[in-house]
């Protein structure tokens, strides 16, 4: 009877630890941005530079960040590092998919950030393209400074 009860408890022990280990390898394999870690890698990365809003592709590989100058910011995982860019405008092709939830990027200096982007939604889609386009109308006007409430 001690013998079963030690093999029961050893049994679920056992079961536990490889439901939790696997969980938790799940996890570190689909490991992508989050909100919070987006601004906080981004904000790191330019901290003169306040975010606005924040969209991601829907696998999560590249986070848009929309900033209150008017442009636009991208971050992407790159193995264990990030990448954080101010999008200028004259140095990328947008072009957008046939059902519209998708964006190919190409940044002709970075290969490392092109590449063709899936939304939730073509709203979201359409919305990130805007951002850029907007991006446009930022480098173009002197520089944009955020009022100082002191």
């Amino acid at each position: 009877m001690t013998l079963l009860f030690w093999f029961i408890v050893l049994s679920v022990f056992l079961g536990f630890f490889f439901w939790a280990t696997n969980l938790l390898r799940t996890e570190a394999d689909g490991e992508r941005f989050d909100a919070g870690l987006a601004i906080l890698e981004f904000g790191r990365a330019y901290p003169d530079e306040a975010i606005r809003h924040v969209l991601m592709s829907a696998d999560g590989e590249m986070v848009f960040l929309r900033l209150w100058t008017g442009r636009t910011g991208v971050m992407r995982r790159n193995g264990k590092r990030d990448l954080c860019h101010l999008i200028d405008p004259s140095e990328l092709r947008l072009s957008a998919s046939q059902d519209g939830k998708a964006l190919t990027i190409e940044f002709p200096g970075m290969k490392a950030l092109s590449g063709t982007f899936e939304f939730r939604s073509q709203k979201e889609a359409a919305e990130v393209s805007l951002w850029i386009l907007g991006s446009v109308s930022a480098a173009i006007q002197p520089e944009f400074q955020l009022p100082s409430h002191a």
